[in-house]
């Protein structure tokens, strides 16, 4: 497994701000009326606050299903949702358990053959700890830590990658609707040669859901939930800006989850 320097952005060490402003915060609430989206998780990104960050390597794009084919084939990992024998899958506005489901067929349905059929398309359906696995094989691999991005680290990349914040949207990107349709929105960024892939799928950051430093206090901050950011091809506008924070248990796993591997420098 070989890596150049122009598979990665490179964030510089230095203090940055991250979360929303009280405007920006107005502007987010004002986006999820009407919307399924839970004020809480956009409570969550507030209030803006300085944090230092380590110079650190975030790749471009998202792990892929062959990449993640090979640390399977070389180490014989077992999924979490091979072990259970089921993933989550979304029909309708409803999400579900479906038997069989995993990265290698994550939507348990004929979109599985299309899904397969695209080269270098993201590994889906894996976990936080699937993940986590993932990156400390890559780091035995390369020689060097890895993991994936921290929080604070991937908000910086997706501002370096021109990825909007909640108050800077002038008009709201449609999601799709359908899994044919997502996988269509996904092809098409991979075939652009898109410079970074946020935005197709969630992805899972290194960090525990804690909140922020003087915002409001949650019964579901702690160790309990890993955050996922970035929004998928499918989420609301408002799950898309940099700042959203979304968190699930380190076993949750669907089609619309995904990530991508960060190096320390």
């Amino acid at each position: 497994m070989m890596f150049q320097d122009i598979d990665f952005i490179r964030i510089p060490a230095g203090d940055y701000t991250i979360g929303l402003s009280h405007d920006d915060l107005e502007s987010a609430y004002r986006m999820i009326r009407n919307t399924p989206v839970k004020q809480d998780f956009i409570s969550s990104a507030f209030p803006a606050h300085a944090v230092h960050v380590d110079e650190v390597l975030i790749r471009r794009s998202l792990t892929t299903s062959e990449e993640f084919s090979q640390f399977t084939a070389e180490t014989g990992y077992v999924t979490e949702a091979e072990k259970d024998g089921w993933g989550w899958i979304m029909q309708g506005t409803r999400w579900l358990k479906r038997k069989g489901v995993c990265w290698r067929a994550p939507f348990g349905s004929p979109d599985d053959e299309r899904y397969r059929a695209c080269g270098g398309m993201p590994a889906m359906q894996v976990s936080w700890n699937d993940a986590a696995s993932y990156a400390a094989w890559v780091s035995v691999r390369i020689g060097k830590p890895v993991r994936l991005p921290r929080e604070a680290e991937w908000e910086v990349f997706a501002r370096c990658g021109g990825i909007p914040g909640a108050g800077e949207f002038t008009k709201d990107p449609a999601a799709a609707s359908a899994v044919h349709d997502f996988l269509e929105t996904i092809r098409h960024a991979l075939d652009a040669g898109t410079h970074m892939s946020a935005g197709l799928l969630w992805e899972w950051t290194e960090d525990w859901y804690e909140g922020y430093p003087g915002g409001r206090e949650s019964r579901e901050y702690g160790r309990t939930y890993r955050v996922l950011r970035g929004g998928s091809a499918i989420s609301a506008p408002i799950q898309r800006t940099r700042e959203f924070r979304l968190r699930k248990c380190p076993t949750a796993r669907s089609p619309y989850y995904g990530f991508r591997i960060a190096i320390p420098a």
